[in-house]
């Protein structure tokens, strides 16, 4: 599927073509219609439409960013300097700070310096690396990282990936360390990557042979990414309204006698905004283990539901976990995202499931080379670092906003609460998305029009969504009766 729109009356057909080129075109119509600041788009997904990234994390890189240039100018460089001088190095920068912030400013900032040092030393040790402040430094300051001077660690550079584990310690259950992440350019980088490893133009596990276990609704580009390559999907639904998975479906996956190669999960769920229950998710394992099958959760949204169970819990051996910064600290351009592979899944995964589809390497090496552009051998994978400014300013939020995040939270659950009780919707416990068809509407007095039209004559009066009509699967869609849902 093509970003191409149908030309029709409307200039786009919501049975045919990918909803995210079709509310582009609606962004533009409400943007002439009623000026760029008064539209309401809830069309994309994106918290800093809403919201701003932290306050704290954005001045806190701010200085990071300062002190690059005390550090690192015309005649000194960072990287000249050693643990024993460390005492110059603190009051070359309470001197330069000093110098360049007004005086309550200046206290501020070294005091936020402190904390960051403070606690990245602790987040190392969680990893067992021993470091003191001097480390902390030098991962920031050498070679300007922070301020995008340096061709960095494809992996991702080592103080992110430390204070990525000790985050992912609060959701995840099994042991981990800053060595089982792979840094991507956002969750849409580590999905293309793991179809492109995968699939025909890498080790050829998934093909037009295989059958992958999808759920439905889901983030339309899975499906499009399957149906590109010609993989066969069975579908279990998911009851949109409620978030519970579909027992018929269950059943009628007991009827299914070819293997399934893969399960690809989004839990909590996109375009839904619901979580799966325990329960839900012990079954998913279940089917995992009975199939041999290797599992991808993308968990883009599971710090809304922090008290939740994944997959990881369930089954550790086969999962590939998918993560971003993006949502939970309202900051998509970051393109700052993660897969999480534990040293057992990498052990299982490359000699069980993969088996004699890998050749002399193993699965997360071989994940690292296939996350560069072209190919799948790694031909350009030094460039495919996320870059520093991302990385720096991404952990910037992640140690200093914790009190910005909470109140983040509380500002989306409210928002959610808002719109399904303004619609009347029967939406209960879901966050952050919703998934409604526009025709329930109590009062809607055009459900005879074309949807194309709904959603144009929504974008003239400055209203967008995005059409969800391709998020179900083909058997759900056939009847046509999901082209009037929204997300």
């Amino acid at each position: 599927m093509s970003q191409q729109l149908t030309q029709n009356e409307w200039g786009f057909s919501i049975a045919r073509d990918n909803p995210f080129a079709i509310f582009r075109l609606l962004q533009e119509i409400a943007q002439k219609s009623v000026g760029e600041e008064h539209v309401i788009d809830l069309s994309r997904g994106d918290p800093g439409y809403g919201f701003t990234p932290s306050e704290r994390g954005r001045l806190f890189y701010s200085y990071l960013l300062a002190l690059d240039t005390h550090f690192n100018n015309a005649a000194e460089r960072f990287i000249h300097l050693r643990r024993e001088d460390l005492d110059v190095i603190n009051a070359g920068i309470e001197s330069f700070t000093r110098n360049i912030y007004g005086k309550r400013m200046a206290e501020d900032l070294l005091a936020q310096l402190d904390e960051f040092c403070g606690d990245v030393q602790e987040m190392a040790a969680e990893s067992g690396l021993k470091w003191d402040r001097f480390d902390v430094l030098h991962e920031c300051f050498r070679f300007c990282n922070l301020s995008g001077g340096n061709y960095l660690n494809p992996q991702g550079e080592t103080i992110v990936r430390v204070v990525l584990a000790h985050w992912y310690r609060k959701f995840i259950s099994v042991p981990l360390t800053h060595e089982d992440f792979i840094l991507t350019s956002g969750a849409s980088h580590a999905i293309g990557t793991l179809f492109k490893s995968l699939g025909t133009e890498g080790v050829n596990f998934l093909n037009s042979q295989s059958t992958v276990l999808m759920f439905s609704p889901v983030y339309s580009p899975y499906n499009m990414s399957l149906l590109n390559r010609n993989i066969q999907s069975f579908s279990l639904s998911v009851d949109p309204m409620t978030g519970a998975l579909s027992e018929e479906s269950l059943e009628h996956l007991k009827s299914f006698d070819g293997r399934l190669s893969a399960i690809i999960l989004i839990d909590p769920n996109n375009p839904t905004g619901f979580s799966l229950s325990d329960d839900a998710i012990a079954k998913i394992a279940e089917i995992a283990r009975q199939h041999d099958a290797l599992v991808i959760t993308d968990e883009v949204y599971a710090s809304f539901f922090p008290k939740k169970k994944t997959l990881v819990d369930y089954c550790p051996e086969r999962v590939v976990r998918i993560d971003a910064r993006s949502k939970i600290e309202r900051s998509t351009g970051l393109r700052f995202g993660d897969m999480f592979i534990s040293r057992e899944a990498n052990e299982y995964i490359t000699n069980t499931i993969l088996g004699s589809h890998l050749s002399g390497i193993d699965f997360k090496s071989y994940l690292m080379q296939a996350k560069g552009p072209g190919g799948s051998d790694g031909e350009l994978q030094h460039t495919t670092f996320v870059p520093g400014p991302s990385q720096f300013l991404g952990i910037a939020h992640m140690v200093m906003a914790d009190e910005e995040r909470q109140r983040y939270f509380e500002g989306v659950q409210h928002n959610v609460d808002l719109f399904v009780n303004e619609l009347q919707l029967p939406h209960k416990g879901n966050m952050y998305y919703t998934i409604f068809d526009l025709n329930s509407v109590d009062g809607c007095t055009k459900g005879d029009i074309p949807p194309e039209q709904k959603m144009v004559d929504l974008a003239k009066r400055g209203v967008v969504y995005i059409p969800a009509n391709l998020f179900f699967s083909e058997n759900e869609r056939l009847d046509n009766s999901k082209l009037n849902m929204v997300r």
